[in-house]
């Protein structure tokens, strides 16, 4: 047993993944800021935007609910939407759970709850050098969460009325969506990855021409993932034969 694993107590490993998730805290705060601001705008008050960042939790999925509220879209479709773009998440799980010392039944809804992309990408690093013990696991996702409810309730109850004046604060506000995603792209791309974000774009760009947004967009991560692992398979059998 690694003897630095085995001197952390449950409580000094939560304090330990709370430390680490400042990394998290400082991209997710302003992000949540922004949700707070276009909720508002959008018609919610500001305890319901901060009652959908403590039930969702889902980032970009947010974004996209809202506006499908604002449009008038209903219930049903927004929540196979949101479910939709989630499904993702039904493989971080057994991914995360190869990384853990243990996994308690107990600890298991609430890290499950807090596995976002960021959180998953962060544990499964840091899970290559050395196993990771839950109550990790939980600090940082906790310190995740934390800044996105706290963010979306600043940018609901105070940064809606500074975007509504106009300015550089509402020309920002305007970008946070776009730069995030464009982020979240251009570290696909930078590994390698270019053929299943061009795919996945084209198929959706494609689909949206037939099918709602929501259902073009899961057509194309169906298509990027397919590319995907047909790319894995050719680098793994390069591996055998080299």
């Amino acid at each position: 047993m690694n003897p630095e694993r085995g001197s952390l107590s449950p409580w000094r490993s939560v304090g330990q993944g709370l430390r680490e998730s400042l990394s998290l805290v400082v991209g997710y705060a302003p992000i949540a800021f922004s949700f707070g601001v276009i909720a508002v705008q959008s018609g919610l008050t500001p305890w319901q935007a901060v009652g959908i960042s403590l039930l969702v939790f889902a980032g970009a999925s947010q974004f996209v609910m809202v506006a499908m509220m604002a449009a008038g879209s209903g219930g049903l479709t927004v929540l196979s939407a949101v479910l939709m773009m989630n499904l993702r998440h039904l493989f971080y799980g057994p991914a995360l759970a190869t990384r853990l010392v243990t996994l308690p039944r107990r600890l298991a809804p609430w890290l499950a709850f807090g596995l976002t992309d960021e959180v998953f990408a962060t544990a499964m690093a840091k899970g290559a050098a050395r196993p990771l013990e839950p109550a990790w696991c939980l600090g940082l996702a906790s310190g995740a969460y934390l800044a996105w409810v706290g963010g979306t309730a600043l940018g609901a109850c105070v940064g809606a009325g500074w975007a509504s004046e106009g300015g550089y604060v509402a020309q920002a506000l305007d970008f946070v969506l776009p730069a995030l995603f464009l982020a979240l792209l251009a570290q696909a791309w930078r590994r390698a990855r270019w053929p299943v974000v061009a795919v996945a774009a084209g198929t959706t760009l494609l689909g949206m021409m037939w099918w709602p947004g929501h259902v073009a967009m899961l057509v194309g991560m169906l298509a990027g993932a397919l590319v995907g692992s047909r790319q894995s398979r050719t680098q793994c059998a390069q591996e055998v034969t080299t």
